[in-house]
């Protein structure tokens, strides 16, 4: 979400800038945004001039009577997270902090693993499991309160100073007991953090008993197919952990990142009685049909620009609403553009959004793409349909997507 924003709030200059080289036409903006329902962040569309960018901010994770979520920490303990596991703890007490302070129906559990034995004393608070060569150390669901005291027990060396090398054969024997720790019908969230990996010759395998138990899995790691792809083929996402080093580079992880998929993604009752799985982009184009009826615009106005910005997983009726917007007839004329995000995106429901086979999705796997998009959509097409002798035919050049940042969506 933040990196929605900063490219979102970089593209206004250059919007400003097609109005000021278009003196004779009405540049006017909005923002629809949708996840649990849909709505307009302004009530009436506002002049490039004085337009602002205003920050989105993802739902907040739905409170006791929405839902329910279990959270699993599945923690590296060898001796190579020596730098980073006084982080990682911290950071996931203020994660604890916050779901107890915002009343969410969370619990959260924990699982450390490494090579070599436990190396401590008996405690009743957690189990020790030595399937073969890992030591896997297992603390039950609890509140966020518990949570909070069972993680201060996670230290290097408790299971070993052995490396923790994901995706390999002998790392298969974790998730059984990891998968178990988890209860019944409830969103399932695992997040794995380890600065080591392996090869992937038990990827598959992991990936199976993860998705048979519907756990979405995020992967703070080390870049490499293993890791990305346990993220990945869950629903997930992953990050770099060699590029997240630091007390607050975790909290904004665990905090931002993680906090914002289980407010998406969990159900919600809204006011209207109706139940949201968290992408109702159906609505979102009801709402649009509603703006762009032949009443609201002058006779002469120029076509209108509409840019989708979604990972493409409708979880409404959206064929139903986009039938009826595309009768509509300023929508036969509007310009459409759609920017898909992340690598999962389902490009069908962005290129019927586009009802034009000339012109594909954009697909920005990265914060830099997706700032180049945005800025392209700003500039090129809204300059072309916004100039006074525009024949209603946008013709778009094409648009170098190229960025040097990695995928990270």
């Amino acid at each position: 979400m933040s990196s929605l924003n900063s490219a979102c709030r970089k593209a206004v200059p250059y919007i400003r800038q097609v109005q000021s080289d278009n003196p004779t036409a009405l540049i006017r903006l909005n923002t629809l945004v949708f996840s649990h329902g849909a709505n307009w962040v302004s009530n009436e569309p506002v002049p490039a001039e004085k337009f602002e960018w205003s920050d989105i901010a993802a739902d907040p994770m739905p409170k006791a009577s929405s839902g329910k979520a279990e959270i699993v920490f599945l923690i590296d303990t060898s001796g190579s997270m020596g730098d980073e596991i006084d982080s990682v703890k911290e950071s996931c007490i203020k994660f604890a902090s916050t779901i107890e302070k915002e009343g969410v129906e969370v619990e959260l559990g924990l699982v450390g693993f490494s090579i070599g034995g436990y190396r401590g004393n008996s405690n009743s608070k957690f189990k020790v499991h030595t399937p073969n060569r890992y030591t896997i150390g297992v603390w039950n669901l609890a509140k966020p309160s518990v949570f909070k005291s069972n993680i201060q027990d996670l230290q290097v060396g408790i299971f070993g100073f052995g490396g923790c090398y994901l995706a390999d054969d002998d790392t298969v024997e974790i998730f059984p007991y990891v998968k178990n720790v988890f209860g019944k019908e409830t969103k399932r969230i695992l997040v794995i953090i380890s600065d080591e990996i392996g090869m992937d010759s038990g990827l598959n395998r992991i990936v199976k008993i993860l998705k048979d138990a519907s756990i979405t899995t995020f992967v703070l790691g080390v870049s490499g197919a293993a890791h990305k792809n346990i993220a990945k083929q869950t629903g997930g996402e992953f990050w770099d952990i060699n590029k997240s080093k630091g007390k607050a580079d975790f909290t904004s992880l665990l905090v931002g990142n993680v906090a914002e998929t289980i407010g998406k993604e969990m159900k919600k009752t809204l006011s209207d009685g109706s139940v949201s799985h968290g992408t109702d982009m159906g609505a979102a184009i009801k709402l649009l049909t509603e703006r762009i009826k032949i009443e609201n615009f002058p006779s002469r106005a120029l076509p209108p620009v509409s840019i989708l910005v979604s990972d493409g997983q409708p979880t409404d009726d959206f064929r139903t609403a986009l039938d009826t917007f595309n009768k509509e007839p300023w929508a036969q004329k509007m310009v459409r553009l759609a920017i898909a995000i992340g690598a999962d995106c389902d490009l069908k429901v962005m290129q019927d959004f586009i009802n034009n086979k000339e012109i594909k999705p954009f697909e920005a796997s990265n914060p830099g793409q997706l700032t180049r998009y945005l800025k392209f959509a700003s500039t090129v097409v809204l300059k072309q349909a916004s100039t006074p002798t525009n024949s209603g035919i946008v013709k778009l050049p094409e648009v170098d997507p190229a960025s040097k940042e990695e995928k990270v969506w």
